[in-house]
């Protein structure tokens, strides 16, 4: 068999191999000569454009299933042109009366374009080469057909429309080429795999910078089936202290560990982390787990178009762990009345489960706002045909609307007062946090609600700042994540302080304007000691005192307190008073009301009744 890079070498004039820069120097002196300029005495081993010994070790590899996980501008697009020119002219396992058949997948024609167009390229450098092609064609689908009957043909797989690469089925190849891998959906991959069906010695090349997501790119990567390379954006000999401040300047974080790295790390726009939806998943199935009457459940429905139908799922919550738990989940089609059927599934459920609350989903073109008002209506018909304790009845009271495009109304931790949310960003923030808790599990075996969690997205932020979600994966959807996601903002607003505040009854009792108060000794809520601020002039201990008793003995003070002792001396006592003494009656105040006080002489008062003046 022929080396690729050898080949490459002689026919295209490519190379892949340049330690000591000679290629460099020919083809691009002026940048040569720039680069022995600004390093004087530096080894020039390495520093040529065209010296890149990955590239070598991925085309002599003899493995026909390749996955290249590499980083931007590091030559991955060039790869795959050499691999697809070589196999084309080489031809090899097909006899020599056939020729070898291509195809290329890539999410847009931009790709498409890029690859053809350096085919074309190449081609034209040698005449030899350039008068092997019969035809070219660039309208979509893209084709480059050789005199050997060879051929390769490039399909956009129409990503954006879910169309499942549905312009590829039906087609025959040797050679199966995925770039771009990871913007793929996996229902386009599903259908690009079946083009190597009929061939089993097949080759098939996948390369992709990864975004994040773990779904079919991730698994090849992670498959003994395939021969991974990774290579960073570092493996390029013309990378630098510039090019590195740039791409760090101009991506985040993840962006940075995506596109240099060429590593997985967490989803750039993926609104939960691939580690804490790991985390979330556990050993158990639907159904499993029986209902237990100390825990407490809840129901979520998302109502969806003719196609997706409704979506329901029960969430039940264990005090002892302090754990939420995705406990079933059903879906009911909507066709014609089945609308009314998924009524009666939402209180087959709520007889089972007996949740505390039923959120819908009562926003969208197919809201379930009138499906609110049949579930309560069923529940009043059933109050009075079976009773307040029948199961039924409950729904007039739990079923709850929650409008995706609204907002709703919580309660400040702190101040208890009301604050109005946009409902959609609280509702999946709420989910966030369940995840990143950890106090969410769902079960291992539901890779459909996986796939829900890892492509869900925000698509952009609008001018007020609000994210607008959507599911990557429109096959996949996110309708199931969607009753989940109101089944755990029932927890919150139905049993947390943020929907049901609880007010404090403690109080307590301030000091004066510019006091300070502090918590007493005791500790008890509500209670408080006033601290006052003003300094006390230490003057004001020594200052003698100007009351009657000051300095006289204990015993000695009822010389002044005794009884009927001296005039004046029971001011506080209600019987003896000093107008009571003879001669002291016109200091006496006047009554209360209209009868007058005559004294006697013994003192006693005398009440006459008040002269009237008469009639004249």
């Amino acid at each position: 068999m022929l080396d690729p890079v050898a080949w490459a070498r002689e026919v295209l004039d490519w190379h892949c191999l340049d330690p000591d820069g000679e290629v460099w120097k020919r083809k691009n002196p002026n940048e040569y000569y720039n680069w022995v300029k600004k390093h004087p005495g530096e080894d020039i081993l390495g520093k040529s454009r065209y010296h890149r010994p990955y590239q070598a070790k991925v085309l002599r590899c003899t493995s026909r299933r390749k996955v290249l996980r590499m980083g931007r501008q590091i030559g991955k697009t060039e790869l795959l042109v050499i691999a697809m020119l070589f196999h084309l002219f080489t031809k090899p396992g097909v006899q020599e009366t056939e020729g070898f058949r291509i195809v290329v997948i890539t999410p847009y024609q931009s790709q498409i374009d890029l690859i053809f167009n350096r085919m074309d390229e190449l081609l034209r450098g040698n005449a030899g080469t350039q008068n092997s092609v019969m035809s070219r064609t660039k309208s979509p689908p893209c084709k480059l057909v050789l005199n050997n009957h060879s051929m390769v043909t490039g399909f956009t797989a129409g990503t954006k429309s879910g169309g499942n690469a549905d312009s590829v089925r039906g087609q025959k190849a040797n050679m199966l080429v995925l770039d771009e891998a990871d913007y793929l959906n996996p229902g386009d991959l599903d259908s690009a795999l079946s083009i190597i069906t009929n061939f089993p010695d097949a080759t098939l090349w996948m390369s992709s910078t990864p975004k994040g997501t773990r779904d079919k790119f991730y698994n090849a990567c992670q498959s003994k089936l395939y021969k991974e390379f990774h290579y960073p954006s570092f493996a390029n000999p013309l990378w630098g202290p510039d090019l590195e401040a740039t791409f760090r300047e101009q991506l985040t974080e993840i962006g940075y560990k995506h596109e240099v790295e060429a590593s997985f790390g967490e989803q750039e726009e993926g609104v939960f982390q691939n580690m804490y939806i790991e985390a979330a998943q556990f050993d158990f199935e639907y159904g499993a787990l029986v209902r237990n009457p100390n825990w407490r459940f809840m129901l979520g429905v998302d109502w969806n178009d003719v196609k997706i139908g409704t979506s329901i799922a029960c969430v039940g919550f264990n005090p002892i762990e302090q754990l939420f738990y995705f406990m079933d989940k059903q879906k009911v089609s909507r066709d014609g009345w089945n609308q009314t059927a998924a009524c009666h599934k939402i209180a087959q459920m709520n007889q089972f489960w007996q949740p505390e609350s039923i959120y819908v989903d009562s926003g969208g073109p197919a809201g379930g706002g009138t499906q609110v008002e049949m579930l309560k209506q069923f529940g009043w018909e059933s109050l009075r045909k079976k009773g307040a304790g029948h199961p039924d009845s409950r729904l007039r009271d739990i079923v709850k609307p929650y409008a995706f495009g609204g907002s709703i109304e919580i309660h400040d931790l702190i101040t208890k007062q009301p604050i109005k949310k946009p409902a959609k960003p609280f509702l999946v923030e709420n989910t966030v946090r369940k995840f990143e808790h950890g106090v969410f599990k769902y079960p291992k075996s539901d890779e459909i609600f996986t796939k829900q969690l890892i492509g869900y997205i925000v698509d952009h932020v609008t001018v007020s700042g609000l994210p607008v979600y959507k599911a990557a994966d429109e096959s996949v959807g996110d309708h199931d994540l969607d009753a989940v996601m109101l089944a755990l903002v029932a927890f919150t607003l139905e049993t947390t302080d943020f929907g049901k505040p609880k007010f404090s009854i403690d109080f307590a009792f301030s000091g004066k304007i510019g006091e300070k108060t502090e918590t007493s000794e005791e500790g008890v809520p509500g209670w408080v000691t006033v601290k006052s601020d003003k300094k006390v002039d230490p003057r004001e201990e020594n200052r003698p005192s100007l009351g009657r008793t000051q300095g006289l003995e204990e015993n000695n003070k009822s010389l002044v307190t005794k009884k009927d002792s001296l005039p004046g001396s029971n001011l506080n006592n209600d019987s003896i008073k000093l107008w009571s003494w003879p001669g002291w009656e016109r200091d006496a105040p006047r009554p209360k009301n209209e009868a007058s006080v005559r004294r006697g002489a013994n003192g006693v008062s005398v009440r006459v009744a008040r002269p009237r003046r008469k009639n004249i």
